[in-house]
């Protein structure tokens, strides 16, 4: 009897055993077919030859689930681009704006109804609404007034060398390396009535938090903000609150923050590099990462709308998140801090997350759908200006990732 029981006992723990091995088995799927069939898309849509170089990626909030890379990151055409190299990727950068915004008031050193001025060692007014004051909610929804004059603008933008090579492209309103100056002394020179660029053009004609007009100098004065608040660096910053937690070790806001040998040169086409330059306001425009990295950036964020992350409370995610909408845009577009929910970067059916960049050499683009759970990176190293099929490419490129994104949400 005992033997019989003893057998019995033996047979359920067995089948027991059997059954979790089978259930975790299943739960592991291959994905092998359809992870091949997206290789071979993206490299049909390489093959219309407009971009130099490029990395995709797919994650959801578990981590990746699919990379790839095509193309070069030298002129001479022999640096394989891979998912580890490194660019810099134009306004994605601005997210990370809006978590250390967020991370900064919840140390309680600002908070985002506050004036702008309450942290500045000068004043800034739109000169049509001077007694509305600019608060920082208003930067981080691009609803400040404040204006990105071309003229004044571009003036951000540093040339990191002197003399170039023949293949170098220079535009001519890059600035010589000895224009460069700190971002502080540009936000005075740009934006108070003292300052050698300053015009009330530099400024629009609604109040600040009426409208929004979307403004490169309004999210650098915001970064310029939480380092005056934070009395902390936002470099160094930001390496402490969001790429160390998160383990982003190729990225960085220089040179010497990463692997130069690792790091892609910009191109205008397959004869013509983008010579190198920088910005003086870096925040929001000139982070430098990989493709993996920013991967885990974006898993991050998915964790934080679904209430899980790690960087934020759940109450500043929320915060992130949380849509607002402004009358004078007519597509009806919804917005979060320094966050789109949109479908007009490759019109989609579906709103997506996140946000896209372009510089000189530079395209790039990181959204997540919350239907199906899933996120998407391209990071491209060519300019948009100088191939006509420099956008069909891109085109082609993300709705590969848009079917493949599908057909995983139907295989799970």
């Amino acid at each position: 009897m005992k033997n019989t029981l003893l057998f019995l006992l033996v047979s359920t723990i067995l089948f027991s055993c059997k059954q979790k091995e089978a259930s975790h088995k299943t739960l592991k799927r291959d994905y092998t077919a359809i992870n091949d069939t997206l290789t071979n898309n993206l490299q049909s849509a390489f093959k219309k030859d407009a971009i130099i170089g490029l990395s995709v990626s797919v994650v959801d909030d578990q981590g990746l689930i699919y990379e790839n890379a095509f193309g070069y990151t030298d002129i001479a055409l022999t640096k394989k681009y891979t998912p580890n190299t490194t660019q810099n990727i134009a306004s994605i950068s601005k997210t990370l704006i809006g978590v250390s915004l967020l991370k900064a008031q919840e140390m309680g050193k600002l908070n985002l109804n506050d004036p702008i001025n309450k942290y500045l060692p000068f004043e800034i007014t739109n000169p049509n609404f001077p007694q509305t004051p600019i608060l920082i909610k208003h930067l981080a929804y691009h609803t400040s007034s404040i204006n990105d004059l071309d003229e004044v603008y571009s003036k951000s933008y540093v040339l990191k060398k002197s003399k170039h090579n023949e293949n170098e492209g220079v535009y001519d309103w890059f600035g010589m390396p000895e224009s460069k100056i700190s971002l502080i002394e540009y936000i005075e020179n740009s934006l108070t009535p003292e300052g050698k660029w300053y015009s009330k053009d530099m400024f629009t004609n609604s109040k600040p938090g009426e409208l929004r007009a979307y403004s490169n100098i309004g999210a650098a004065l915001c970064a310029q903000i939480i380092e005056f608040a934070t009395g902390q660096d936002y470099q160094a910053f930001t390496k402490d609150y969001i790429l160390k937690p998160l383990k982003m070790t190729s990225s960085g806001w220089s040179s010497k923050d990463i692997d130069t040998t690792k790091r892609s040169r910009l191109f205008a086409n397959k004869e013509m590099l983008i010579a190198e330059y920088a910005l003086i306001t870096y925040a929001d425009g000139g982070f430098i990462t990989s493709n993996r990295d920013l991967g885990l950036f974006l898993t991050e964020l998915m964790k934080g709308y679904k209430g899980n992350g790690e960087l934020l409370s759940k109450a500043s995610y929320k915060k992130l998140f949380e849509k607002q909408q402004f009358p004078n845009i007519e597509t009806g577009e919804q917005f979060g801090i320094f966050m789109e929910f949109s479908n007009a970067f490759i019109k989609i059916k579906d709103n997506v997350i996140g946000h896209n960049g372009s510089d000189p050499g530079v395209m790039t683009a990181m959204y997540f759908n919350p239907i199906t759970e899933t996120g998407k990176i391209l990071l491209v190293n060519t300019d948009s200006d100088f191939d006509d099929n420099f956008w069909p490419e891109v085109v082609s490129i993300w709705n590969a990732l848009i079917k493949y994104e599908t057909t995983l949400k139907k295989e799970q």
